[in-house]
């Protein structure tokens, strides 16, 4: 019984210290999918010449984390609620994993679509990019560290407490 019960809390403690740890890894993925999503905008406004709404929408469909947030785009543009920005910054509430930083340089980018021509709007996608890849960078190194950090802390306070308790 004991011994199950110390198989109970060590399992417990390394899953309570990977859900700990998930924002961190969240927020990565959403930050190398935002780069993947970035580019795919560049295309789809550059090449193809396609209307904002429509741009989010199609690129949105090979990244999971942003595919509510092109639909709620979409709607809201539909609907007539509200500009193009403020629609944005609303539906960008729907990608889950990012943080407030990241979610500023989105929200600056929101502010330049569709007030400029298209040469400029390719320009500041770019510039949009790299701040993204920056904030990837700061979130791999110090994110990582953070959520592997966490996540042994954790466990180690559930052997801890497994200890004190035989």
């Amino acid at each position: 019984m004991k011994l199950m019960g110390a198989i109970l809390v060590v399992v417990a403690g390394w899953w309570l210290g990977r859900l700990f740890a998930a924002p961190y890894r969240q927020r990565i993925k959403c930050l190398e999918q935002g780069l993947g999503l970035l580019e795919q905008l560049r295309s789809e406004i550059g090449w193809h010449h396609r209307v904002l709404v429509e741009a989010f929408q199609r690129a949105s469909h090979s990244y999971p984390a942003y595919e509510p947030m092109a639909q709620s785009l979409f709607e809201q543009i539909a609907q007539h609620e509200s500009d193009f920005a403020t629609a944005f910054q609303k539906a960008l509430y729907r990608v889950t994993g990012l943080w407030e930083s990241d979610r500023q340089i989105w929200s600056n980018l929101a502010q330049m679509l569709g007030k400029s021509s298209v040469d400029y709007e390719l320009e500041y996608l770019q510039q949009t990019r790299e701040e993204l890849a920056r904030q990837l960078g700061e979130a791999r190194t110090q994110g990582s560290k953070t959520a592997r950090m966490l996540e042994v802390l954790v466990s180690l306070t559930g052997v801890a407490i497994v200890i004190v308790l035989i």
